[in-house]
C-alpha cells in the first residue's frame, strides 16, 4: 500500500496533543540519581506550585473553603506567593489535611521540598502563632511545621514496589493549627533502586529509556499518547502478540519503503500487519485516543543501545527509531519517545 504524507511533522504532532504540561524526564539521569546529583521528577506532580485550582486533595471539613490563596498573614521575605490551603474552625486532630498521590515512580529514595505554614487562627489568645502538631510529610517521613509564616521544609521518603508517593501536610492528635498551606513543591530522586527491582517494568514516552538495558521477562506497562483519528508513529522496545495488538489498535501498518520529496513531504509504502515487533517502525491507529496505558503481561525488553539508532534503511532514506524525546530535528521538530522519523541518508 502506498500513501503520501503531506508533511511528516503533522503525523508526529499527534503524539504531543495530550498532556501538554508534562516535561520530559531523563531516565538515564534517574538511574544514576544520588544526593550529589539528584534527578528532578517534579513534572509528575499535578500543580506542584499550588497556583492553580486542581491537583490537590484537602480535608473534607473545609471542602467548600478557598482552594488556593495569597494571604498576607503568611507573607515574609522567604516566600509570599500563592499556596493550597486547608482551613477549619477548629484544629483537625490526626488527619491528612492537604495531599497528593504521585504514582508510577521508580523505586528509590525521594526528597520532597516545599514551602509550608501552620497557624492558629480561631483562638483569640494565640491567634497568629504556629502551634504544634502539623507536618510536611512524604509517605512515612515527616518534618514538623514550626512557623506561622512561610518556611521551606524537606522530608525524605522511600518509594517501594507500589511506586506511590503520597505527600502534603498532615496533623497528629495534638494538632493546634486550624490553618495550613503548601506551595512550590519539588520532588527529587536521590537514589534509584533499579528497574530490575520491579515486578513490572514501567515505561513512559516522557522518559528517556535509551539507557535501560534490562532484558529479563517482565510485565511491561507503557504510557503512550496515541490517536484514534489519524496514524501515530511508534517504535516499541518489546513484541506484542496479535491478541495484544488488537486490544489497543484498529490499524497497524509497517513502513516498507520511503522517499523524501523536495518540498519536505514523505512518500512511503506500508503493509498491514497484525502483530508488532520490537525496534520496528509502525504507523498505528488506536482504539482510543489520548494518553493511555498499554500492558504486555510477559515480554522481553529490547532497548536501543543509542539515542538515535538507524533501525531500517531504504533506498535513499532511513527510519530512525528513538526511545529518547528529540527536541529539534530539522524539518520535523520534537519527536516523543517510543517513536520514529524518516530522514535522508
Amino acid at each position: 500500500m502506498k500513501r503520501r504524507l503531506v508533511h511528516w511533522s503533522l503525523i508526529l504532532a499527534l503524539a504531543t496533543t495530550a498532556n501538554v504540561q508534562a516535561q520530559d524526564i531523563d531516565l538515564s539521569a534517574w538511574q544514576v540519581a544520588s544526593e550529589e546529583h539528584p534527578c528532578d521528577v517534579t513534572a509528575l506532580l499535578q500543580n506542584p506550585a499550588g497556583t492553580e485550582n486542581y491537583g490537590w486533595n484537602r480535608h473534607s471539613s473545609d471542602a467548600a473553603a478557598g482552594y488556593n490563596k495569597r494571604n498576607t498573614e503568611f507573607a515574609n521575605s522567604l516566600y509570599s506567593g500563592i499556596g493550597i490551603e486547608s482551613w477549619y474552625w477548629s484544629p483537625v486532630k490526626g488527619g491528612t489535611l492537604i495531599w497528593q498521590d504521585v504514582t508510577e515512580l521508580l523505586p528509590g529514595t525521594y526528597r520532597v521540598t516545599a514551602y509550608v505554614v501552620g497557624q492558629i487562627y480561631n483562638n483569640s489568645a494565640r491567634k497568629g502563632q504556629c502551634g504544634k502538631g502539623t507536618y510536611l510529610f512524604a509517605n512515612e517521613a515527616q518534618t514538623a511545621i514550626t512557623s506561622a509564616k512561610w518556611q521551606e521544609l524537606t522530608a525524605t521518603a522511600t518509594v517501594g514496589e507500589d511506586r506511590r508517593l503520597r505527600l502534603g501536610i498532615k496533623a497528629d492528635t495534638q494538632n493546634e493549627n486550624d490553618w495550613v498551606s503548601i506551595a512550590h513543591v519539588k520532588v527529587l530522586c536521590t537514589g534509584f533502586a533499579g528497574i530490575s527491582s520491579l515486578p513490572t517494568t514501567v515505561l513512559d514516552e516522557r522518559y528517556d529509556v535509551s539507557a535501560a538495558r534490562e532484558t529479563g521477562v517482565s510485565h511491561i506497562r507503557l504510557h503512550r499518547t496515541l490517536s484514534d483519528s489519524g496514524l501515530t508513529p511508534v517504535c516499541f522496545p518489546f513484541d506484542m502478540s496479535e491478541e495484544e495488538t488488537a486490544t489497543y489498535f484498529t490499524e497497524v501498518r509497517e513502513v516498507t519503503e520511503a522517499s523524501l520529496a523536495t518540498d519536505g513531504s514523505v512518500n512511503y509504502e506500508t503493509r498491514s500487519v497484525k502483530a508488532l515487533k520490537a525496534a520496528t517502525p509502525y504507523l498505528v491507529r488506536a482504539r482510543r485516543g489520548g494518553r493511555q496505558l498499554i500492558e504486555v503481561p510477559m515480554a522481553i525488553l529490547h532497548p536501543l543501545n543509542e539515542a538515535r539508532p538507524v533501525i531500517r534503511s531504504f533506498n535513499k532514506t532511513q527510519a530512525i527509531g528513538t526511545y529518547r524525546a528529540q527536541e529539534a530535528i530539522p524539518g520535523i521538530g520534537k519527536v516523543n519517545g517510543y517513536s520514529f522519523y524518516i530522514t535522508a541518508k
